[in-house]
């Protein structure tokens, strides 16, 4: 009997540093490979329907507590508190697919940088496997302690969280000079003389077809030019489906992408003399009305 004690202990405790350490693991991927591209992170949330006006925060809050939730789960006198912490995570993140199920069913949902997910039954299978491991890192953990420590150590995420939203706001911008002259509707076409827009969509994305015609409304005061992304010889019958007027198609989407390197679309870029003025990301009303007006290029 007293032999039974120790070895229901001892494999109490390797279970539950497995599932912690796994757990953790997951958690600092997600986290802070939502910190090393915040912008980026920003543009997914609101594809995933949230408002754009809490896109910022709600990057930064979930980033936080992700990492947050992964440093709680190492150490063992936090580890309840990290798997109440990643119980909660899990259980916000299916109830938003749940309850936006319809709309968002097939989009990506991706929160890890090597595994691709959409929103359907698999997501809901996974998240729900995560949930059982950051149970059992809470069950067998031992009693918590160290509060002061702890916020110590959320302290610490939140400065680092900081820091690198500062260094996303106000580091280089990536990407080139903007070229002389590109191709367009078969002809040379400079880029340095004048208002250029330039709209880079996929023909069969439905929000770049959401934008589109949204700026079908607009009184435009300059150029406006389209770069699809893919499949280029449907591109006339995307800019006929926006509504769009007097756009000029152009196929130089690897040139472009070296100025501009984006990963999805829709994406803008508002230039004045060769210079880029905006990089647009987000495509709701009034900001993008107000930002192109802002520069003159809308009445």
């Amino acid at each position: 009997m007293q032999e039974t004690v120790p070895q229901e202990a001892a494999w109490k405790s390797w279970v539950g540093w497995a599932a912690a350490a796994a757990m953790a693991f997951l958690w600092f991927a997600a986290g802070l490979w939502k910190l090393s591209d915040i912008s980026g992170w920003q543009l997914k949330l609101t594809q995933l329907l949230v408002p754009v006006e809490w896109s910022l925060a709600g990057t930064m809050a979930v980033a936080v507590a992700e990492v947050a939730a992964g440093v709680l789960l190492l150490r063992p006198a936090w580890r309840r508190w990290g798997g109440y912490l990643s119980a909660a995570l899990l259980v916000a993140f299916m109830a938003h697919m749940a309850v936006n199920y319809q709309t968002l069913r097939g989009e990506d949902c991706s929160c890890f940088p090597w595994l691709e997910r959409a929103v359907g039954p698999a997501f809901f299978w996974s998240d729900a496997a995560m949930l059982a491991l950051a149970a059992l890192a809470a069950w067998f953990a031992p009693k918590p302690a160290a509060l002061k420590s702890a916020a110590g150590a959320l302290c610490g995420i939140v400065l680092f969280a900081g820091a690198m939203l500062a260094i996303d706001r106000l580091g280089p911008q990536p990407g080139g000079a903007v070229p002389a002259t590109i191709t367009a509707d078969g002809e040379t076409y400079g880029l340095r003389d004048g208002k250029i827009f330039l709209y880079f969509f996929n023909p069969s994305c439905l929000h770049c077809l959401d934008a589109g015609q949204t700026m079908a409304q607009y009184a435009w005061n300059s150029e406006f030019v389209g770069i699809p992304t893919q499949d280029f010889d449907w591109g006339p019958g995307f800019v006929e489906d926006a509504g769009l007027k007097n756009v000029r198609l152009s196929p130089d989407l690897k040139m472009l992408k070296e100025t501009f390197p984006f990963e999805d679309v829709p994406y803008g870029a508002v230039i004045e003399d060769g210079e880029v003025l905006e990089r647009i990301v987000f495509w709701e009303e009034p900001e993008l009305s107000e930002t192109l007006r802002g520069h003159g290029f809308i009445d």
